[in-house]
């Protein structure tokens, strides 16, 4: 597998997307989307670009360089913009906190005891 290609498929699929409508999107072929996610081909600059745009996010996130993610603010107001930087920056600091409570010994046990961890959250014994 390839980065550029677990990325695709990681972006197709976190929007329901097949890889038929993904290759509709971009103006290429259903195989050659299919090529991309197993990594037997990169592509092209011009491809890459259209990914980038149709995805929201920039080609470097899409060749594995940097793991941010951008969102698209314009047309709203300072007010607005600043809301969605509140709401992203207490979700971003809930992440630090959960994750360092679910290396505290122990705690991982008794929340899936208590039946407070999903699925896939509950520790292997």
């Amino acid at each position: 597998m390839s980065i550029v290609g677990d990325k695709l498929r990681e972006l197709r699929t976190a929007r329901n997307m097949t890889q038929a409508e993904l290759a509709d999107r971009l103006n290429i072929t259903k195989s050659t989307v299919s090529a991309y996610e197993n990594g037997a081909r990169l592509p092209s600059y011009d491809v890459l670009i259209r990914a980038a745009r149709l995805f929201r996010t920039s080609t470097d996130n899409l060749l594995g360089y940097t793991n941010r993610d951008f969102m698209d603010v314009t047309g709203l107001s300072a007010k607005q913009r600043t809301e969605i930087w509140n709401i992203v920056r207490t979700y971003q600091r809930h992440n630090v906190l959960y994750q360092a409570a679910m290396e505290e010994d122990g705690l991982r046990q008794q929340l899936a005891a208590q039946g407070l961890l999903e699925e896939g959250e509950v520790p292997e014994e």
